[in-house]
């Protein structure tokens, strides 16, 4: 039995990150085994950029957060002189201003790495009042956003030419690297927006391990393994098999009833001895309490 497991997709320009993952999703529904599996994606990117995007499959659907909370790496090009309302090639020039000399721009930079605060784009799928921004500004007003910390780990400059700085950036989850352009653009005097833009690794995945979204078959699928469950941060252990059932039926489990390979963490991802992916538990006491079963056999 399989619980589920992820894709790692190399995603082209134009489509939207949804329309990646139905399409996908298509592929799988001629085979009878895969009927009712539930599909996600660990965090988008916008329908202009390119790159990696992780989509998860059947039960490994609810470790989304976790996917999700990984630092992220790009290549983005940045062009300066104007901003769009999107801060992307897709909108419209709201803005102009003189594009920067190099050093005008470098001496900027530093000012941008570290831990900043910033503000998302009003084109973004933030809440404001119950509201996407992107509803708000797509009725001409303008939505309030708060600043909010992120960490801009590496903000490399490697080429300006022509007004185009091409940049390599490693950062936070929750970073707009739109946003990062804007920010940048109105520091040295100027504006800009992501001309372009290819995310290059999530955590400890890879672009260069992906594959195009035709070619994700279920050959092509990753298992959720004890390794993997340490990456995205999660401890991992081994079920003892005289626990399973309770474990199944929610019970509390004795401290040892679990074999801890990764510890460190908080919650626990449970394997079974044949090491296929179970559920999640956490520490209560001198306990393992069951935060999340899985139940299901997806596919044979």
């Amino acid at each position: 039995m399989q619980c589920g497991g992820f894709f790692l997709v190399d995603k082209p320009a134009g489509p939207t990150s949804n329309r990646v993952l139905q399409d996908i999703r298509r592929g799988f529904l001629s085979e009878p085994a895969s009927r009712g599996l539930k599909f996600g994606h660990a965090g988008t990117l916008d329908s202009f950029a390119s790159g990696l995007l992780l989509v998860l499959v059947g039960t490994i659907t609810r470790l989304t957060p976790w996917f999700m909370h990984q630092k992220k790496e790009y290549e983005a090009i940045f062009r300066f002189g104007e901003e769009t309302d999107t801060l992307d090639p897709l909108g419209k020039v709201i803005a102009s201003a003189k594009r920067p000399t190099l050093t005008e721009l470098e001496v900027v930079l530093p000012q941008f790495r570290g831990t900043v605060f910033q503000i998302p784009p009003s084109y973004s799928a933030v809440h404001v009042d119950g509201k996407r921004s992107y509803k708000i500004a797509q009725t001409g007003e303008v939505p309030e956003l708060s600043p909010r910390p992120v960490s801009i780990e590496r903000l490399e400059l490697l080429r300006f030419e022509g007004g185009e700085a091409v940049f390599s950036i490693q950062c936070s989850s929750g970073t707009y690297v739109r946003a990062l352009a804007r920010d940048i653009g109105r520091a040295c005097g100027s504006r800009a927006f992501v001309q372009a833009l290819r995310r290059t690794r999530i955590g400890e995945f890879a672009l260069n391990a992906a594959y195009a979204p035709v070619d994700c078959t279920a050959g092509k699928i990753h298992a959720f393994t004890v390794d993997i469950a340490r990456d995205i941060g999660l401890g991992a252990g081994i079920l003892r098999g005289e626990f399973l059932v309770r474990f199944q039926h929610g019970s509390a489990l004795p401290q040892e009833a679990v074999n801890l390979r990764y510890g460190g963490a908080s919650v626990v991802a449970l394997f079974t001895e044949g090491n296929e992916f179970i559920g999640l538990v956490e520490r209560r006491g001198e306990d393992w309490s069951a935060r999340m079963v899985a139940l299901e056999e997806l596919w044979q």
